[in-house]
């Protein structure tokens, strides 16, 4: 069987060709997205979210105070809608990372000639692609949806502040998959924490109108930062939001550099 469990024998052509970080991004590629069933249950979920809030809520709700000010409700939640499906890409990246321990997948990965640290870039670029690919397919869908008209300079600004999040929390994501080992334990865990953590955070509301207790956890709630930063991104473009960003840059860093020592580490233990 080849690496990506696509071919039937050993005479077919492997569908990874290529040498060095080439083939392994190609790899990582066919490895997040030849599982449809995962595709349809990271895309499902914001699909409706988008064309519910689009076709009724918004109408509904109409406007809401943002930070001192008035925005319509179309601005203020397309960033949670974007952050929805960022957040519903990077499990099927954990997701394809505890797989591949637990099939023995990673012992015949390194029977082929490749470094450590093309293993590591392959897994956060691939992931990080798809996660950016998601996210920026729901902001084109909302932005339809709810026939937003922004200056171009929201629009760069909350592209960049997507990419900044699809890299920081794939690499969050990678890193809860290199801790927990059971693919089963794993895959219960982001089921249950996604959406805790989505509606934990001032996404679909304003902060100002939570209790005291969720006002305190959605301080603390990462999401929360990062619907923020592409909030802020939207509304108020490169000129207030680079705190934000900077926040984002540091938290990616931080957790790339944590899961290239960790896949470096259990690659070392094979």
């Amino acid at each position: 069987m080849s690496l990506t469990g696509l071919a039937d024998d050993e005479t077919a052509a492997p569908p990874w060709h290529g040498s060095g970080l080439t083939a392994t991004l190609r790899r990582e590629w066919l490895l997040l997205t030849r599982d449809r069933g995962d595709l349809l249950l990271a895309v499902v979920p914001s699909a409706v979210y988008i064309a519910l809030f689009a076709t009724s809520l918004a109408d509904l709700i109409g406007t809401v105070t943002y930070r001192g000010r008035t925005v319509g409700y179309p601005d203020f939640v397309i960033p949670a809608l974007m952050f929805s499906a960022l957040l519903s890409a990077a499990t099927i990246s954990g997701t394809a990372l505890v797989r591949e321990r637990a099939h023995g997948m990673a012992l015949e990965l390194w029977s082929y000639p490749l470094t450590r640290w093309q293993y590591v870039a392959g897994k956060l670029l691939a992931g990080s692609a798809l996660v950016s690919v998601q996210t920026v397919a729901a902001l084109a869908a909302s932005a339809a949806l709810f026939r937003v008209r922004w200056p171009a300079d929201r629009w760069a600004a909350l592209l960049c502040g997507a990419l900044l999040a699809a890299l920081a929390f794939n690499a969050l994501c990678l890193l809860l998959a290199t801790v927990v080992r059971d693919a089963q334990r794993f895959t219960v865990l982001v089921n249950v924490l996604v959406p805790l953590l989505l509606f934990a955070s001032p996404s679909f509301y304003p902060i100002e109108n939570l209790g005291t207790v969720p006002r305190i956890l959605a301080v603390v709630n990462p999401v929360s930062h990062g619907v923020t930063a592409l909030r802020e991104a939207l509304l108020r473009g490169f000129a207030e939001v680079w705190p934000h960003f900077l926040l984002l840059g540091v938290v990616a860093v931080v957790a790339v550099a944590g899961v290239g020592r960790a896949l470096v580490r259990q690659s070392r233990a094979l």
